[in-house]
């Protein structure tokens, strides 16, 4: 609904082409000061009111450069235009700046001339001191009618329109005055920005003094990019009480507990199965009448998150919840296309829910915590990813998951959230390491300790550990399986290489279990067979499930973390404590079996390259082994959830792992400091995203009998279809292939480097290469 008054005098002035709906600039105008409101609504206290005034008035003045002729050619389908808008706007700064300060009048300016580009960007195009100055040919560009047109529409709608968003009380009347657009004043307005840019970016400056340029630039980068999504308002946070998610169910004294801590940084430790993910919940809702402004479920796997997701838009509907994570938009796809024939429409609506998550409006996101490190990392829209994590609510899931490096980059984050942005967090898993705790501890103040209680960790007690000989592969461990699987259970067979996960599950199938008695699950699979074998699992393996027939589910660690399952039992490699706790949390999940027997194997000792990697084989593999060597004083015991810490606690004290986590660790948090240090509005870091890049080890490729299916979807724009094609392979793999030249690109990939793998796919087994010795891919 248009404001009133409303500018018919420029009515024909656009902000965006034709091609995406001709949107006049007034009314883009108005949709981003509504958006803006919005944020304000969402996060009132987050910055003084002056600051609130400085951004309602940029937002109003930032596209007024738009009006320049050849801007407005541009959009009707003329020739590029070679200036940046944002510039020519500063031209109108004169006509209020009288209302500001000098520190608010940097706030104005920067906040409309670095809603697209970074400083440097706009240093480079709009250079002082040359002899022929851009800004004369950008100045000139704007008709002076127009201009005056601009400032009639300043003068008599921006006022009424702040009144009319119920913003008055922070916003300050002005009454615009008279100006010229000319290239000294506009000169004058980027001199002063990249004065207060170079001042930031000090190494003398404090952080605290980099706030506002951060929310600043966070704020009205992300109204601008609402309005031009066109939501037409921001999702509430929700707002209810813990209570509702437990009506008619049996209330855990720790989960009580963690909701009386709501407000605070909270350590969370209870048994897998035991309602942590609502005491979470519990945590980050309270009662209800203080809303976080935002909720952030952070998980360390895909497989996880898909789940997660499942089960938290069940909670609180599709609008309040979204999903992040690489490969969101295949997981989307899944669920709207469930049951429904496919169509442009479901396309455009997996588009809009990225959309939506990638500009901050869902109240709670399900995301992988490498979405998060963006921010620290300086990638482009930093400013608006910290801006949106102010005020938070963040619940990290499975803590223990993390390897030393990246446990040192994300309690990095924690820590500068805490601290400056005043988010709080609820760490929770059912296995926390002292050496985890005290970095934890450092980086999160004092936290509250929510426990779960004596009776419910002797309640839990569902798991009698079996030490085995030999390996998982052995021919007698083979048939032992399939014979649990035909005399009626449901059995986990936990691999930590996909490669011996595939042999494990041919070898099933040779012992005589039929096809609809084994599932395969790991991480190469495309993404379209991946998502399928997901929701199979979940309706098969769920307690309660009412289609609970017999199997065998041979799966990696993808397995491990937050997958509401619940088998009869599981035989498992040796791996680190952390992950076989995982791996019997998805055995026996309710303790409603009575004692469950889990089976693990002292063959191999190695770590398969998966576990305690290390350049001297000698030494590879060693914390299987102490683990192993830890294990064996419990072999034919209930185990004891309650007395894990302990177990451990001597696990790490060993002093060669020890020494090697705490370096690792320590190495990797020097670095992390330094990049806070770093961290500065208005540039963002390419060299950075490199960095960012090596974080992750997957490469995507296309199994070689998808290509000619895959290349048609690609040439008829389906791409989200072609991506239900992609596997996920490790770059050590990817390099390996190569050098065999069974990588090669695809015959037409648009504007994406695609490449084709040259080797066998089915989808029953994933991708396959052939070997089992040596596989570095393990998930």
């Amino acid at each position: 609904m248009k404001p009133s008054p409303w500018p018919d005098h420029i009515d024909d002035l656009l902000a965006k082409s034709q091609q995406h709906g001709g949107e006049t600039l007034a009314a883009h105008t108005w949709d981003v000061l509504c958006r803006l409101a919005d944020l304000y609504r969402l996060r009132p206290s987050l910055l003084p009111d002056r600051q609130w005034h400085c951004l309602y008035w940029a937002a109003f003045l930032h596209d007024f450069g738009k009006a320049a002729h050849g801007f407005q050619r541009r959009l009707k389908g003329g020739p590029p235009w070679p200036h940046r808008h944002e510039v020519l706007s500063l031209g109108f700064v004169d006509a209020i700046a009288h209302d500001f300060s000098e520190e608010e009048q940097r706030w104005l300016v920067a906040a409309i001339v670095s809603h697209h580009r970074d400083a440097a960007e706009i240093a480079e195009l709009y250079p002082p001191g040359l002899r022929k100055d851009p800004l004369i040919e950008l100045c000139n560009d704007l008709p002076e009618q127009t201009a005056q047109g601009l400032l009639t529409w300043l003068d008599t709608c921006a006022n009424p329109w702040r009144d009319q968003l119920g913003i008055g009380q922070v916003v300050a009347a002005i009454t615009p005055q008279p100006c010229r657009v000319n290239p000294e004043r506009v000169r004058h307005w980027l001199g002063e920005y990249q004065r207060w840019v170079d001042q930031l970016a000090s190494s003398h400056t404090a952080k605290t003094d980099r706030l506002p340029g951060i929310l600043l630039r966070g704020l009205i980068t992300t109204a601008d990019h609402l309005a031009s999504a066109h939501l037409h308002s921001m999702p509430a946070p929700i707002r209810c009480s813990w209570e509702s998610l437990f009506t008619g169910k049996k209330v855990y004294p720790h989960q009580q507990d963690s909701a009386k801590q709501s407000g605070r940084t909270t350590f969370l430790m209870a048994p897998t199965g035991s309602g942590k993910t609502e005491a979470a919940l519990a945590w980050a809702l309270g009662d209800g009448t203080q809303a976080a402004a935002r909720i952030f479920y952070v998980l360390p796997y895909q497989a996880s998150m898909n789940a997660m997701y499942d089960r938290l838009r069940h909670l609180f509907g599709d609008q309040a919840v979204g999903l992040q994570h690489g490969r969101a938009a295949q997981a989307l796809y899944a669920r709207f296309r469930d049951g429904e024939e496919w169509s442009a429409s479901i396309a455009r609506r997996i588009q809009w829910e990225k959309n939506l998550n990638l500009l901050h409006a869902r109240p709670l996101k399900v995301l992988s915590p490498y979405q998060l490190l963006k921010a620290l990392f300086q990638l482009r829209g930093f400013e608006a990813m910290l801006t949106d994590y102010t005020q938070a609510a963040f619940i990290f899931d499975e803590i223990h998951a993390y390897e030393p490096e990246r446990l040192a980059l994300i309690t990095g984050l924690m820590r500068y959230l805490r601290q400056y942005l005043n988010a709080r967090f609820l760490v929770m898993s059912a296995t926390f390491p002292s050496l985890i705790i005290d970095r934890l501890t450092h980086a999160l103040g004092k936290p509250a300790m929510v426990q779960a209680t004596p009776d419910i960790f002797a309640r839990f007690r569902r798991h009698k550990l079996h030490l085995r000989d030999g390996e998982l592969i052995d021919p007698e461990t083979i048939q032992e399986i399939a014979n649990r699987v035909q005399a009626g259970q449901q059995v986990l067979v936990c691999a930590n290489t996909v490669a011996r996960a595939q042999m494990l599950r041919d070898l099933l199938a040779q012992a005589a279990l039929k096809e609809e008695q084994l599932i395969l699950l790991h991480s190469r699979f495309t993404y379209g067979d991946r998502n399928r074998i997901e929701q199979t699992i979940r309706n098969r393996c769920a307690h309660g499930s009412g289609q609970r027939a017999p199997l065998a589910l041979v799966a990696t660690q993808v397995v491990e973390v937050s997958l509401d399952i619940d088998l009869d039992t599981i035989y498992t490699d040796p791996a680190p404590l952390e992950a076989l706790l995982q791996r019997f949390g998805r055995v026996n999940r309710r303790g409603t079996k009575g004692i469950a027997p889990v089976y693990v194997f002292r063959q191999p000792t190695d770590g398969q390259g998966v576990y305690g990697r290390h350049c001297d084989p000698n030494q590879a593999g060693h914390i299987v082994r102490v683990t192993l060597d830890e294990l064996k004083h419990h072999d034919g015991e209930v185990i004891d959830e309650a007395a894990v810490q302990e177990w451990l606690d001597r696990i790490y004290a060993d002093p060669q792992l020890h020494q090697q986590w705490r370096e690792a660790f320590e190495r990797m948090q020097q670095q992390v400091d330094l990049i806070i240090n770093g961290l500065c509005p208005f540039k963002s870091d390419d060299q950075r995203e490199e960095e960012f890049d090596k974080m992750f080890d997957g490469v995507d490729v296309v199994p070689q009998c998808f290509e000619r299916v895959y290349i048609d979807l690609l040439m008829n724009e389906h791409f989200i279809e072609a991506n239900d094609y992609l596997v996920s392979i490790s770059k050590q793999r990817f390099a390996i292939l190569r050098s065999q030249g069974k990588l090669q690109p695809a015959e037409s990939g648009g504007q994406r480097h695609i490449w084709i793998a040259q080797t066998p796919y089915d989808s029953r087994n994933g991708l396959s290469f052939g070997d089992i010795v040596s596989d570095p891919d393990w998930s």
